[in-house]
């Protein structure tokens, strides 16, 4: 009965090790992921007026710029989108200056 015991117990260390490796594999794959959009964060836009706002009256926020770029990563885009954010001298979304804001939402339009 002991040889059993054995190969019980070493089974059962095999399985908590292939766990926790699992467990440790995952969160690496699932750290490299970048964060573009989070739901919980972001809170939910309203719909725009169907009036296009003449350039001096347009101001476009922070948030909604990353929901609408968001939502064109998502449609496949996320390559355009970088290089769009990279044009403005920028490595991330929030390294772009506030300025040009309008200007960078104006060319994710035409992606």
């Amino acid at each position: 009965m002991e040889p059993m015991m054995k190969i019980i117990n070493a089974l059962a260390a095999l399985t908590a090790a292939l766990q926790e490796y699992t467990a440790q594999t995952t969160n690496a794959y699932l750290d490299t992921f970048e964060t573009i959009y989070d739901p919980a964060v972001d809170e939910p836009q309203e719909p725009a007026p169907k009036e296009q706002p003449t350039p001096e009256q347009q101001t476009v926020t922070f948030v909604e710029l990353r929901s609408r770029l968001s939502e064109i990563s998502r449609s496949g885009k996320t390559a355009e989108v970088k290089e769009l954010i990279g044009r403005y001298g920028a490595t991330k979304l929030s390294d772009i200056a506030e300025s040009d804001y309008a200007a960078v939402l104006t060319e994710a339009e035409g992606l």
